[in-house]
């Protein structure tokens, strides 16, 4: 208890932004605020203005905090700001709120986007970062000016833009040694990156930019693979992107982005390793055929059966953006984005056929245009309306499949007939003694007319309002389980349909006061949406399988304000959210299977604040902080873990209702600090040192607050040093997780253990675990070269 309170009350005297310099506002702008070294220009309101006069909560992540901790990808972008979480397959959590269903027929709870640019779906997100500006997490239900309406956050990525009249390159070399614990031997990172600034005309500019990224996860394979199979472990990616961007005229601009990316290998996502198995798990017997000891550091998975990842994402957009001499802008954009996925991964993550085959393969591919109309932002009257359209089709296929660690002569014979010649007693022929198949199609449109507008009632004091009509359609064409099986899981065979449309009003009022030239308070109170989906399987020929709409009411109250001659900025906000219909996994014990449903209600409520302090020539001190309480107010169907005897729970009640429990991985407490020193000098060479500190309160990671699914406080420490020579290089040594706190990003129940059964069938649930690992979840050490001319 007095370290946490030791850590609070640190925190809390160092405050500051979880990301600073994400670009420095240009002092002869007419903006009283825009002379701050510290102040930073985002476009949280689909405009750029100084983020001091944003009235909404967010985090912006600079271009140089990405550089200067080695910020690689999202999932390591939550150590710079504290509202964002990591949870089960990289998904993301904002303010405690995430995705708690894992079906890619229903949309993601925090929404992405690149250059303005909605992605239906997280996968078309290239996962390494490159060239880019900024990436701002907004906290909260973007309802009204992103795209399609995101119920618990957005992250928005920026990237750099073409530059008129300048040839420029910039190189980025990275090179990591990642510890491997358990394993004699080190692993090897390699980043690439590239990005090229060519003049085309006297009015337009060309920027290519390229990526390649190899990467070896601390964890280490021990198994033994099967003839035939393919292992891709490792992570390698490539990426390529072209912009172009013209100014045609003094009003009229053009802008267009292509770009192409290839992600293989499991590393990072198919880590994943017994943490803790039941005295008399069916995992023993494989586990000790592999020399595996299950433990919260272990770092040793097997498998047999094929484990690979191939994701490739892409597409083109295209803007054009006009200036009335009014100071009116008409802009429209026409975005299409694709990724095709081909994945197998060993379920069982050992050298025996548990449950081999976890296998997808999808096409994706997404429409979007975007009208908008600008009123000019020095008027009394300022905002933006607008049109949007947005269609997409995924095309899915995905198999379970495993022989529960039988052996093959068992498999062979009556009852389980996996494999055999039909005959008086097998009567056919199965593909495995437990399994699953699924084919869907599912097409999405939606139609939206957005507005938010400002009103200026006297000098300082504005007036905010603003409203989204949108029209969802969605229809899925399914067909499932049309192979054989002893056991099969996820209802009957057969062709299934279905459609479901609806039409919602968003909205949101609320007030800014600038008292002083440094110093605005804001607040409002809207209604947030998050668009239906359905369950991605039918439980029965008959099921209603479709899942209704989920919204949320937020109300928030902050202040932004600078000091000392703007050398001090300090941020805080309080927010309170209701969730309503909230969309969530849950098990139906009649059907014997998990159900994505409008199962539950949420309340997230806290305090975030931050601060960017430079107190002198050459010192930043960067922190922030989020105290949070993000808990179920009901939610009927949360599934028993296995020997559960609370809640209601016993061996013949396999629900409850969790009502009043955190959801999933929402710390109480979170907060970042950095600290950067660049030593002023006369001369070409200025040396620098930066660290940095991640704090993050205790967690569970499933909803039932299982025992063995919690993970203590943890402390992330790193740092670099280095120096800047000139304008054209930079050079540092760097660590990350310096201390070496092995830490998973999620921790989950062993399914095969929940679901065990006897010799006669009858059911015997153990309670075991198994925990995912980033890489971040251990120590890498690294040297870091950039070049720019």
């Amino acid at each position: 208890m007095r370290q946490s309170a030791a850590i609070i009350l640190l925190s809390a005297t160092m405050l500051t932004a979880p990301a600073a310099f994400a670009q420095v506002a240009d002092p002869s702008s007419g903006d009283p605020a825009a002379s701050s070294p510290t102040d930073i220009v985002v476009t949280a309101q689909r405009r750029s203005e100084s983020i001091q006069r944003v009235p909404v909560s967010l985090t912006a992540v600079s271009e140089e905090t990405i550089r200067s901790q080695n910020l690689n990808d999202l999932t390591q972008v939550s150590r710079a700001a504290p509202s964002l979480q990591v949870g089960v397959d990289n998904s993301f959590a904002v303010r405690g709120v995430g995705t708690l269903a894992f079906a890619g027929t229903i949309d993601s709870s925090v929404a992405l986007a690149i250059d303005e640019v909605n992605l239906g779906r997280p996968l078309l997100n290239s996962p390494m970062l490159n060239d880019i500006a900024r990436v701002e997490v907004l906290n909260g239900p973007q309802g009204l000016l992103f795209g399609k309406n995101a119920s618990a956050g957005l992250l928005s990525i920026v990237t750099t833009r073409p530059k008129v009249g300048e040839f420029s390159s910039s190189t980025n070399i990275e090179l990591a040694s990642r510890a491997t614990p358990g394993a004699n031997r080190t692993a090897p990172g390699l980043i690439l990156r590239e990005a090229i600034n060519i003049p085309v005309t006297a009015n337009s500019a060309l920027r290519l930019s390229g990526l390649y990224s190899y990467q070896e996860p601390g964890t280490t394979y021990v198994g033994t693979r099967l003839p035939g199979t393919r292992h891709d472990l490792n992570a390698r990616s490539y990426s390529l992107k072209g912009k172009y961007l013209a100014e045609l005229t003094d009003k009229l601009t053009f802008y267009a982005i292509a770009d192409y990316n290839e992600n293989h290998g499991i590393a990072g996502l198919g880590d994943n390793t017994y943490r803790q198995v039941a005295s008399d798990s069916t995992n023993l017997g494989p586990l000790a055929a592999d020399g595996i000891t299950p433990g919260s550091k272990n770092l040793l998975f097997g498998g047999d059966a094929a484990q690979f990842r191939d994701i490739k994402t892409g597409g083109a957009q295209a803007q054009v953006s006009y200036a009335l001499d009014s100071g009116l802008e008409i802009s429209n954009i026409f975005a299409w984005r694709f990724y095709t996925q081909d994945q197998s991964l060993d379920g069982d993550y050992l050298s025996s056929d548990g449950l081999n085959i976890n296998a997808t393969q999808a096409r994706y591919d997404q429409f979007s245009n975007e009208l908008r109309v600008a009123l000019p932002a020095e008027n009394r009257l300022s905002g933006q309306v607008g049109l949007y359209w947005f269609k997409s089709q995924l095309d899915t296929s995905r198999q379970l499949g495993g022989n529960s660690y039988n052996s093959a002569a068992t498999l062979a014979g009556f009852p389980f007939c996996v494999g055999s010649v039909v005959a008086a007693r097998c009567t056919r022929t199965n593909v495995a003694q437990v399994g699953s198949d699924r084919d869907y199609v599912l097409d999405t449109q939606s139609y939206a007319a957005f507005g938010q507008l400002t009103y200026e009632l006297v000098d300082g004091f504005k007036l905010i309002a603003g409203g989204r009509v949108t029209h969802d359609k969605i229809d899925l064409d399914l067909s499932q389980n049309q192979l054989n099986y002893f056991q099969t899981l996820s209802g009957p065979r057969g062709t299934f349909t279905s459609s479901y449309d609806n039409t919602d009003f968003s909205w949101k009022v609320g007030a800014q006061y600038q008292a002083t030239p440094t110093v605005m308070f804001y607040g409002f109170y809207g209604r947030g949406y998050k668009g239906p989906g359905f369950n991605d399987s039918f439980p029965t020929a008959t099921a209603d399988v479709v899942v209704r709409e989920e919204t949320s009411n937020t109300a928030e109250i902050g202040v932004k304000s600078s000091f000392l001659d703007r050398r001090l900025t300090f941020n805080l906000s309080a927010f309170h959210t209701k969730f309503d219909n909230f969309q969530v996994q849950s098990f139906d014990p009649n059907l014997a299977t998990f159900l994505v449903q409008n199962a539950a209600a949420v309340t997230s409520k806290g305090i975030e604040a931050s601060i960017i302090a430079a107190p002198f020539q050459g010192l930043t001190i960067n922190s922030s902080l989020s105290l949070l309480s993000s808990k179920f107010d009901t939610f009927l169907g949360a599934q028993c873990y296995p020997t559960q005897t609370t809640m209601g729970c016993s061996p013949t009640v396999s629900t409850f209702d969790a009502s009043g429990l955190r959801l999933p991985a929402a710390p109480k407490f979170t907060s970042t600090v950095q600290v950067q020193y660049e030593v002023p000098t006369d001369g070409n060479v200025r040396p620098f040192i930066q660290g940095n500190w991640y704090h993050r309160s205790s967690i569970n990671y499933v909803v039932n607050q299982a025992p063995g699914a919690g993970l203590g406080a943890i402390d992330i420490f790193g740092a670099s040093i280095g120096a800047k020579i000139g304008d054209q290089l930079r050079i540092s040594l760097f660590c990350k997780n310096c201390t070496n706190k092995i830490n998973p990003t999620a921790i989950g129940i062993d399914s095969g253990d929940a679901n065990s059964r006897n010799a006669r069938g009858a059911a015997t649930p153990k309670l075991s675990y198994t925990q995912q690992f980033g890489l971040d979840s251990v120590r890498s050490f690294g040297l870091n070269l950039g070049f720019d001319f």
